[in-house]
Parts: C-alpha cells; structure tokens; sequence
C-alpha cells in the first residue's frame, strides 16, 4: 500500500448529545477498501476532525472515561498509535475542561487546536466559550483568552496558509472568523458581514494557494487576503432545486479544482438534505444529483460533512437516514465505501494527506503585511483570480 492510498474516517455510533455515544476512528485503504480500526478514547465520545503534519495525524474531539469527560488528542503514526490525551493532562488547558476540540490544523512547527470550552476563562465568565490554542507535542498554550468578542461559541475550522491561520466558528446564525500569525489575533468578523451580511456560523474553510474559500450557515465566500467577496447567491443558483446552499460543511482543494459540501451542521439535529459540487474557473457543478442515484436518494436527513482529497480521488463524508456515509469519487463517478463506516452513525470527518501541502506551495512571493489587511495575491496571479472569481478587481 502506498503511504498516499489511504483515509483517516472520525466520527461515532450512537446519537449527538445522548449518553451511549462512543467515538468511531478508521484507517481506510483505498486500494482495496481494507479497514483498520483506531481506538482514539478507551470510553464514550466522538471525533470531530485532525490534520497531518508529514509524520503524524492529530485526531481531535471529546471523550470520557470513568475518571473524566472532556477535549482528547489522539496522535497516530499511520501504523501505530503514539499518544492519547485528554487535554486535562495538560493544566494549562483548564479552560478547556468539559469541552472539545473541534479541528487541528498545522504549520510546520505546531499546532492550532479550535474548539469549544467549557472551564473557568477568566476574562469570560458565562461558562461555555471559544477556545484556541497552540501544542507543539508537548506544550499547551492556551489562547482562549486572548480571543476578541469572546462569547458562547464554537470554532469548527482552522487552517494554515504559509504566513497565518483563518479560523473559524460561531452557532448557528452567528458567525465570527479570526486571523492568527502565531503574535496576534485579528478579528474579521465586520469585514465578512460587510460583505456577507446574512452569514452565520462558517463551518468549512481551505487555502488553495491563491485566495481563500469560507463557508458556514447560510453562506459560501472567498477572500484573498484583501476582501471577501460573497458567492452565495452563486451557489444557491447552482442548488436552485433544493431553495438554497443550507449550511456549506466542507470545502477542500485537490491542486485543479474545489469540492463543496453541506446540508445541516455538525453536531446539530435540524433536518436538511445534503449536497455536493465542484468548483473551478468560475463554475459551479452540481454533483448531487449523480450522488443522490448511488445513494438510493438523498432525504431530508441526510448531509455532507466533510471532503477531502485523496491521491486520485476524493473522499467524501457525512450521514444519511442515521448511518454513516462514506463515498469515493473519481473520473466523474461515485463509489459508496459506506459499508466499510457500518458502524457509523455520523462521519464528521475525513482526512486525507495527498494535497495536504499543496495549499501552501503557491503563496505569495511579495507578500505586504499589513494586520487586519494583508494583501496576498501576488502580480502575476492577479487577472487569473479576477477571472476565476468575476467579482474580484483587477487590482
């Protein structure tokens, strides 16, 4: 097997939020849809995502045991389990307590943890609250305190693009997004909603080198390190026979083109149907339709959560009819690997590391940094992101 040919798959059996929950974790082999079985937390819980670092996975989200319930950390080799944490091990995370950790993103030397705490915040003292921090492997600096706006949110999703990360959450029709260079957290929340001005929690976002994709309830836009501009209207255009874009969940970059999903959120229990496009050149593409004939049909329970690329395919993940979902798409058909997930009830997550580094080979060569404003497209690039994304200007 190729070290590329496979998936981390995260979730869990059992029902959101009701006790008997227990956390699923699989390595997916996409050569011949062999399945090893990962154990990230000895008792109940969930994953909720992770990343890859070149060497390691860091799977992230909740879990309990008889001694404690809260955030965990698992790190997996690719063959051998090497640490499993709950992030009470660490005492600089008590804000974390009885919380989770809902993404894990990467940037060459540590890690950005995102996520939802539920311990004492000084600064904060409504209980639940927005909770970020950085691990290298061994330390833990807590950054929950330091987050402006602070408030009882969630952060769903980080990543890294060469010089910062975006970081995103909110609840429902709330949204905030935040700026990190590893100095100083900047706030974008105004800047988006001046943009977008019915964007709620974002959900999803990726980096593909150029310009950012940014997605959550009720809205999809792009942001090149200068603007938004708000492609909602594009994609419920797109969406036209299901009303509009719902809630976009995923969005990943395999070095040509986007995949974007959705339907209702993570960790939420309102009903809607899930969909899927690709997105490339200033086109939409609905894959839901071509989805929806390998699936039998997709109902009004049912939602994509996650995407991401794989080697020579994508690997999409999420729910349908209370089962886990899982499906391999290449050369423009579906493969459901959901029988492979049959002890799924949700697949929140899917990780993949084939283009994991791609996002990050094309940044900018003159970069002018300027906090709260960073410009970040350079020359050349210029007219093709005009072209790709019209309502950008020419700069």
């Amino acid at each position: 097997m190729k070290d590329l040919d496979y998936v981390m798959v995260g979730g869990q059996n059992g029902t959101w939020f009701v006790d008997g929950q227990a956390a699923r974790l699989e390595k997916v082999d996409l050569d011949n849809h062999s399945v090893t079985p990962l154990t990230p937390v000895p008792g109940g819980g969930t994953v909720w995502g992770g990343g890859w670092n070149g060497s390691q996975w860091l799977i992230s989200g909740w879990g309990s045991d008889d001694a404690s319930a809260g955030p965990y950390i698992f790190t997996y080799d690719g063959a051998n389990a090497v640490a499993e944490h709950s992030l009470d091990y660490y005492g600089e995370a008590s804000s974390w307590n009885g919380g989770d950790v809902f993404a894990a993103s990467y940037n060459g030397k540590e890690w950005l943890l995102s996520g939802l705490g539920s311990g004492n915040l000084s600064s904060y003292d409504l209980g639940n609250h927005m909770a970020l921090a950085t691990f290298d492997g061994n330390n833990f600096t807590d950054l929950s305190g330091s987050l402006p706006g602070q408030q009882d949110s969630i952060l769903y999703t980080s990543a890294w693009n060469g010089w910062y990360w975006l970081v995103g959450g909110g609840y429902k029709g709330t949204g905030v997004l935040f700026l990190y260079d590893g100095r100083e957290i900047v706030d974008l929340t105004k800047k988006l909603a001046q943009a977008v001005p019915d964007f709620g929690s974002v959900q999803a976002l990726a980096w593909n080198g150029y310009y950012w994709l940014i997605g959550g309830v009720n809205f999809l836009a792009a942001y090149d390190g200068y603007r938004f501009t708000d492609l909602t209207n594009r994609l419920d255009s797109v969406l036209a026979s299901g009303g509009s874009c719902s809630t976009v969940n995923a969005i990943a970059w395999n070095g040509a083109e986007w995949m974007i999903g959705g339907g209702t959120p993570v960790a939420q229990t309102d009903y809607s149907q899930g969909w899927l496009v690709t997105y490339s050149s200033g086109t939409i593409v609905n894959l839901t339709p071509r989805i929806s004939t390998t699936a039998a049909e997709f109902v009004s329970n049912s939602s994509i959560l996650s995407v991401t690329a794989a080697s020579n395919s994508w690997v999409i993940g999420g729910y349908l009819k209370n089962r886990g979902l899982l499906y391999e798409y290449s050369g423009g058909s579906f493969t459901n690997l959901s029988d492979l997930v049959s002890s799924f009830t949700y697949v929140n997550w899917v990780g993949g590391v084939a283009v994991q580094y791609h996002m990050q080979s094309f940044v900018p060569v003159h970069y002018h940094y300027e906090l709260s404003e960073p410009r970040m497209i350079r020359g050349q690039y210029k007219g093709w992101v005009a072209d790709t994304l019209p309502s950008f200007e020419d700069y």
